[in-house]
């Protein structure tokens, strides 16, 4: 992954929390996350989502995540008032949710022990997302769901003005990586493959000039990061002006396909 720090990377990811909040409302409500007793959030990164559905659930969330400087982060992490969610949480006496160390490929849960298993963003980057997939479906009890709420799929992206070269630029980008940029078409195959049943849908998307102003630096500063020696600078300072020119002008449109999957385990 790119290299960000983790104070850099947890503003990512509450910016990816902020673009799919909508959507993970209704998937929770779908699931009835706020009777479950046990969820799980893997791939959790600093805990952005973990705390989000803590706040929501009256049972125990654990969120796990391969990367040890990030859970360290979501365990030591307070609240922060300006975004309204802590970054983590301390494993203090009674509380309900907690983040640990735990890589998505082998779980460290037995079979069928959560209500709700849930991902967001992770499948485009683990290296099996069939087997992640199956050991999603593993640890959830018969009747359970299993949700990813967020994988994008790059090959679907449209920019207009057309001469931008960013789909192109991003999915390279990825690849280089690690990553998967086109795993959001293959949501349903991972999904039946790991004999859940398949519901999946396409977040949809507001195009909004004050919103694009206000993204254009974060999103700038972090394709430039993922982008060096790839691109040289003048190149990238060139679409960088003709990207904030286009929002000026009421003309920019950009569209990232993100793709969310329902699954639900067979009962009995």
């Amino acid at each position: 992954m790119s290299d960000l720090t983790i104070e850099e990377w947890h503003a990512q990811f509450i910016r990816q929390a902020r673009w799919t909040r909508a959507v993970r409302n209704q998937l929770y409500r779908r699931v009835n996350l706020l009777r479950a007793e046990r969820v799980l959030d893997v791939g959790c990164g600093t805990g952005v989502i973990t705390e989000e559905m803590a706040a929501r659930c009256k049972g125990q969330v654990i969120g796990v995540d391969v990367d040890a400087a990030m859970i360290a982060f979501a365990q030591d992490k307070p609240f922060d008032p300006s975004t309204g969610l802590r970054a983590g949480f301390a494993q203090d006496e009674g509380s309900q949710a907690e983040c640990r160390v735990g890589d998505a490929h082998q779980l460290d849960f037995p079979d069928s022990h959560f209500d709700v298993v849930v991902c967001h963003f992770l499948l485009m980057w683990v290296s099996d997302p069939a087997l992640a997939v199956r050991e999603m479906a593993r640890v959830t009890r018969p009747g359970g769901a299993v949700l990813a709420c967020a994988e994008p799929d790059y090959g679907g992206r449209i920019d207009y003005p057309e001469e931008l070269p960013l789909a192109r630029w991003q999915a390279e980008a990825l690849r280089r990586e690690g990553a998967d940029p086109f795993t959001g078409r293959k949501l349903p195959a991972l999904f039946t493959q790991a004999g859940l049943s398949a519901n999946v849908g396409v977040i949809p998307s507001l195009w909004d000039d004050e919103a694009l102003r206000a993204e254009f630096e974060a999103e700038w500063a972090l394709m430039e990061r993922t982008l060096a020696g790839m691109v040289s600078a003048d190149e990238l300072g060139h679409y960088k002006q003709v990207d904030w020119q286009a929002i000026e002008d009421s003309q920019r449109l950009i569209f990232v396909p993100i793709f969310y999957a329902v699954g639900r385990t067979q009962d009995g």
